[in-house]
């Protein structure tokens, strides 16, 4: 009888202290054996700077033999910061911020997520996921609404100051590991959902200012735009740039060795710069909206001052904008991980995940303490950067330098690009971005699947990134949940156990998951009234997965106990029965010697005792 164990409900009153001292004795023993056996990566903080010495060496060393390799990332870096400036002017004034303000964190996400983000290649900076979560705080008709406009930008620079703090403990906890539970149809349609949410905003591309002597981005802040007229030349000359961009970003990259060093979106914006300030303007007399006709980009390094926790007059607010910051700002750059291991035909490892994680969090601190905007890694430019050729850390690094230096002097260059050219650039990213199988897949895959993709993609489109995610897992999960409860099984069968000592009893035999969402199923497997004395319970092909399946065992043991019946659990494995002795008060372990009395006595005194059978 060795290999029995019997489980049975304690009717010894157990005092209050004891009780106290015996639940917290096993509180501080799993604690303290999870911190024993966490391990926190494979080095430690001692041999960082000697990791990241040898890191540098390593790096300077391959471009000293690839001079080439090291001229195309520069270049790269150029190409990103020409996307990257309008869009981080365009995500300022979503925020309600100043573009100097969504600049610094380009600037700063630029060079820190480059250096040490997990993936190489990775263009960070103010993003529009993180712009739209903003407004919560900075807008005049929201909560603060009664803070003058400096103040509420204070409250922001603290939330994004936060928001680095819970992406640094994130990162070293390794709760990225997490993201494994993103199920693969919220991946897809989180890129339609992205790319149609990048898509829509280029609509203002073909947009003007409905009021004279005022810059665009001003008038787009006082929401004053208005669609550009049919029969007005300067609609079709936008048309015929943002034409021409996608048809260069298309055949350059094929043209022999130019095409492969020089990256096409720096060759399209010569081109259109050219175009614009060449023939139309000169020549035509049609003018195509600029970057410096949108907003003045000139600025001054930033100022380095602590948020002060004193002046904050709504904390509750701060937090929450903080965490969904934290949030939104680890979900995208995740995403974005995964999508230039996919065009790049590597692998994502959760070591480069936590990196990313530290990255970010290094990244937001910064900026709260330098008064910038917050950011993360964008996909859409990352996605760019990768089809330009990128492969290296030091595109992302260049194109957070340039961004400073377009703030001190390179403004001027940099403001001639027209915006249609930027806007054929991004035309071709959404095209790489977009999951098009996904079309077809949306008629042969399952309808619950099929679902999730539009779900999550409307929401990423409509609401806020995050949101749709969150909101895919949880409806995987339900779906999971319904179909594993609803594949539990049972045949039921009679035999003799213990070599005849005993009755004749029945045997459940389940199969499948024994779990939350099977509960209902399973209560209706068995006949208490009309079984035998003696019951048995095989989950040998069944996995209790979790504490409801447990309670049910139990609930199950008590009605037949109550009805002065045997039931006995067979094959119950070490997590179960880890779940049925510690994580459960009022039932307790009986050794081989009672059970084998209680078996050998059955017959003459039935035994109201409920017995689990398991650990074979």
């Amino acid at each position: 009888m060795s290999s029995y164990v019997q489980l049975s409900s304690s009717e010894d009153h157990v005092s209050i202290s004891s009780f106290l001292r015996t639940t917290f004795a096993h509180a501080h023993r799993r604690l303290f054996g999870a911190l024993k056996g966490k391990r926190m990566g494979n080095c430690s903080l001692k041999t960082i700077p000697h990791s990241v010495a040898t890191s540098f060496t390593s790096s300077a060393n391959f471009y000293r033999q690839n001079l080439w390799e090291f001229q195309r990332e520069i270049l790269c870096g150029i190409a990103a910061t020409l996307l990257q400036v309008p869009e981080t002017v365009a995500f300022s004034y979503v925020a309600n911020l100043d573009p100097v303000v969504g600049l610094y964190a380009t600037g700063f996400f630029g060079i820190v997520v480059g250096l040490f983000g997990g993936v190489p290649a990775t263009i960070a900076g103010a993003a529009g996921a993180l712009g739209v979560v903003m407004p919560t705080i900075t807008s005049a008709t929201g909560t603060l609404q009664h803070l003058t406009y400096d103040e509420r930008v204070e409250h922001l620079f603290m939330a994004v100051f936060l928001a680095g703090l819970l992406q640094l403990v994130f990162g070293i906890l390794e709760l990225s590991r997490f993201f494994s539970m993103i199920p693969h149809t919220a991946h897809i349609g989180f890129l339609n959902g992205l790319a149609l949410m990048m898509l829509f905003s280029q609509k203002t591309t073909f947009m003007s200012c409905s009021k004279p002597n005022i810059l665009f981005g001003a008038c787009e802040q006082n929401d004053d735009l208005v669609w550009m007229s049919s029969t007005d030349p300067s609609t079709w000359a936008t048309v015929f740039t943002t034409a021409l961009t996608i048809v260069i970003m298309h055949w350059f990259p094929r043209i022999p060795y130019v095409g492969r060093i020089v990256p096409p979106t720096l060759a399209v914006a010569v081109v259109s710069v050219c175009l614009e300030h060449g023939i139309n303007r000169p020549l035509l007399g049609y003018n195509v909206r600029t970057i410096g006709d949108t907003s003045p980009l000139a600025g001054a390094l930033p100022k380095f001052k602590v948020p002060r926790f004193g002046n904050i007059a709504d904390w509750s607010l701060v937090v929450s904008v903080a965490a969904s910051l934290a949030a939104v700002g680890i979900f995208e750059s995740i995403m974005t991980l995964q999508a230039i291991v996919d065009l790049t035909k590597s692998k994502l490892s959760r070591a480069a995940c936590r990196k990313e994680c530290l990255a970010q969090g290094i990244g937001n601190i910064l900026c709260g303490v330098f008064q910038g905007m917050g950011g993360c890694s964008m996909i859409g430019q990352s996605t760019g950067n990768v089809l330009n050729g990128g492969r290296h850390r030091v595109s992302g690094v260049v194109c957070g330098i340039v961004t400073f230096a377009v703030l001190l002097f390179a403004s001027p260059a940099i403001e001639l690009v027209p915006v249609a050219c930027l806007t054929g650039i991004l035309v071709v990213i959404i095209a790489h971005t977009f999951h098009w199988p996904s079309l077809r897949m949306l008629i042969y895959l399952p309808i619950v699947d099929a679902f999730a993709i539009v779900l999550v993609t409307v929401l990423a489109a409509l609401t806020n990134l995050a949101i749709a995610v969150i909101v895919g897992v949880l409806w995987q999960s339900v779906v999971n949940g319904w179909n594993a409860g609803h594949h539990l099984t049972v045949e039921i069968t009679n035999e003799d156990i213990y070599d005849g000592k005993s009755p004749n009893a029945r045997v459940y035999q389940l199969k499948g998951s024994l779990l939350y969402s099977s509960i209902v199923c399973f209560r209706d497997f068995f006949d208490i009234a009309d079984d035998p004395p003696l019951v048995v319970i095989d989950v040998q092909n069944c996995r209790v997965t979790d504490f409801s399946a447990v309670a049910a065992l139990k609930e199950i043991a008590t009605r037949y106990r109550d009805q002065e019946k045997h039931i006995l659990i067979r094959h119950l494995d070490a997590y179960a029965m880890d779940l049925l002795l510690h994580h459960d008060y009022g039932w307790e372990l009986v050794d081989d010697e009672s059970l084998q009395l209680a078996i050998d006595n059955f017959e003459a005194t039935p035994s109201p005792i409920a017995s689990y059978h398991g650990l074979q």
